[in-house]
Parts: C-alpha cells; sequence; structure tokens
C-alpha cells in the first residue's frame, strides 16, 4: 500500500490538489493507495502525541497511513525556504523502528519558479536521519497556482513529469 500525504493543514490548497492527482495517478497504475491529508490529524497532537506522550487517535493514524506502508509519497508545500511546522511536527511522531527502511518520494510545492527544492532537500536529510530510501527523482512543482485551481490539476505537463516519477517509484 502506498500512502500518499498532502503536507499542510491550510484548508484549500494547492498541495491537497496535488496529492489529489498523485493518487489518481497510482490508482490508475492499479496501486492500492491511501490519502492522508494532514487537515485530518488531532489539533493537539503536538501537545498531546508527541515525545513520549500517547494519543489513540494519533497512534491509529500513523499505524493505518504511516507504518502499515510500504511507500509514501509526501507532498511538501514551501514554508519559509522550507516545510510546514505541522509536517516537520508529524514527522516528528513516528518512531524509526516502525518504519524499517520504508520507501519514500517527494514532491516539492510552491507558488515560486523553484518548486520548493531546498524543502525538498532539507526533507531527505530528515529522512535519511530516520533511515528511509528516498527516491531520487524529486519533482518540483512550481507556478502551482497556474496549473489549476480548487477543481483540481489541469496542466498536462505537470500529469507527465507526475507519471513518469510516480511510474519509476513504484518499481523502486
Amino acid at each position: 500500500m502506498v500512502t500518499v500525504i498532502s503536507g499542510t493543514n491550510r484548508k484549500g490548497s494547492m498541495t491537497l490538489q496535488v496529492a489529489l492527482l498523485c493518487e489518481k495517478i497510482l490508482r490508475d497504475m492499479g496501486q492500492e493507495v491511501k490519502l492522508l491529508d494532514l487537515c485530518d490529524l488531532p489539533h493537539d497532537f503536538v501537545f498531546t502525541a508527541l515525545y513520549g506522550n500517547k494519543n489513540p487517535e494519533f497512534e491509529n493514524i500513523l499505524q493505518e497511513n504511516i507504518y502499515s506502508a510500504s511507500k509514501l509519497v509526501v507532498l511538501s508545500p514551501e514554508y519559509n525556504g522550507g516545510f510546514s511546522g505541522v509536517l516537520k511536527a508529524f514527522i516528528d511522531g513516528w518512531n524509526p523502528k516502525m518504519l524499517k527502511g520504508q520507501k519514500v518520494a517527494m514532491v516539492g510545492v510552491a507558488s515560486g519558479r523553484s518548486g520548493n527544492l531546498r524543502g525538498l532537500d532539507y526533507m531527505t536529510n530528515v529522512f535519511h536521519y530516520m533511515k528511509l530510501h528516498v527516491y531520487p527523482d524529486k519533482v518540483p512543482v512550481s507556478s502551482v497556482h497556474t496549473l489549476g485551481n480548487a477543481e483540481g490539476v489541469h496542466d498536462e505537463a505537470t500529469k507527465a513529469v507526475l507519471e513518469r516519477m510516480l511510474s519509476g517509484f513504484v518499481g523502486y
């Protein structure tokens, strides 16, 4: 099973639209897919679930979406040249012993022209520290607001790049 993670808790984000596109592409490839929107995390998870605390709702989310997945696709919007605080806090809640070298692919999403490459570099370092296998083909989605709207991503070139990357990742 592949889990696609929309790495922001901002309602109505374009990151979610790109994540939905990735989910569709993977389903069309015959993959079993779950979509995890960080808007669905418990609002107080940073205070009730991290750093040794136990929160059954958060633990269930991790078990169903992270630990039971064979692969992860993480979509990260650009926040201050990096990635979102909610995504960092969410990753901080993962138990590296439960990950067992999972494979992870990354997609950067930004209004600017770099597609959050700097944030993907930083996230690569975090995932390597956790001993995850990072797929080397990272996709930066730039000028995201010109590629679609709240109804979805309509840009054919972006779809083609994501299809190529996800096809390679499925075989990784």
